[in-house]
């Protein structure tokens, strides 16, 4: 089964491989792994900030 299907991968690639440039391609996949990532970091921090805020707040305020 796995050769089959290597077999019908390589056609494939080998028929679009030829309209879509590789670099193309590649500066895409970066882009968007990169425009991706940035965007999980700015989630990450934003949530550490809120949470420090509450923290903070809980202290300040001790509320029973």
């Amino acid at each position: 089964m796995k050769a089959a299907w290597q077999g019908r991968m390589t056609q494939t690639l080998a028929r679009y491989g030829e309209q879509a440039p590789m670099a193309a391609t590649c500066c895409n996949a970066c882009r968007t792994c990169v425009q991706t990532n940035l965007i999980a970091g700015a989630l990450a921090a934003a949530l550490a900030a809120g949470a420090g805020i509450v923290s903070l707040g809980k202290r300040i305020f001790r509320v029973a």
